[in-house]
């Protein structure tokens, strides 16, 4: 019976490790990849830079999650191009004051993004709460509380819900949809000064979406 169960292990071990793919030494590109009539991903979706235009490379590689697919891609050098489900970029390369920066793919941004929105809209319904509006966000500030959330305008099409989170300690961003699959979390540091001046704050975080945007832009490929 032991050695039957130990067997059994060794073959579900064994099969969760051959299907999870490793992603390559090297690549300058990723894929996000499509998927199929039949639920299976394919090579072909949205691919966006690895590396900066002048060679610098600008991913955490060992946060980079590959998709085990049938047939991958390859650039013009013959590198592959991997099926990824996230990525990292180095907080470094971007030059935006960032802790974070992933880009990942879900089945559905807006789903998310709804989830995400939930409790900035309970605060903003409650009669506590102090509203701050901008041209281009809203904010809520509960009363004695240390935190703050803003619905902002997002710079990507199709009107998905946009709320960052901040307290004393960072701003989180937890989805930022790029479209109905892909979409972008961030995380930047903050201080107790940040929360007493709620315009001056969502004027920043408008400005911090901007930058995120303006970064991964001419990092978009078409191959």
């Amino acid at each position: 019976m032991r050695t039957t169960i130990a067997t059994l292990v060794l073959i579900l071990l064994f099969a969760s490790q051959s299907s999870a793919e490793i992603c390559p030494a090297f690549f300058r590109f990723v894929d996000f990849g499509l998927q199929g009539t039949d639920g299976t991903i394919y090579r072909g979706g949205p691919t966006l830079r690895a590396e900066g235009l002048n060679g610098q490379p600008l991913l955490l590689r060992e946060r980079t999650t590959c998709l085990n697919v049938r047939e991958i891609a390859k650039d013009g050098h013959g590198n592959p191009i991997p099926v990824v489900t996230s990525i990292n970029y180095d907080p470094e390369t971007t030059d935006i004051g960032l802790n974070e920066l992933r880009v990942v793919s879900v089945d559905d941004t807006g789903h998310v993004a709804e989830q995400n929105a939930h409790l900035h809209r309970i605060r903003v319904s409650a009669a506590d709460t102090e509203l701050t509006r901008g041209p281009n966000f809203l904010c809520a500030r509960p009363a004695g509380s240390q935190t703050l959330s803003c619905q902002l305008e997002s710079p990507y099409p199709g009107n998905i819900a946009l709320v960052i989170y901040c307290d004393a300690v960072a701003c989180r961003m937890p989805i930022m949809a790029i479209s109905d699959k892909l979409h972008v979390s961030a995380v930047w540091p903050t201080d107790a000064a940040f929360l007493e001046n709620p315009n001056a704050a969502g004027a920043d975080m408008s400005d911090k979406v901007r930058k995120i945007r303006d970064f991964l832009v001419p990092l978009s490929a078409s191959l």
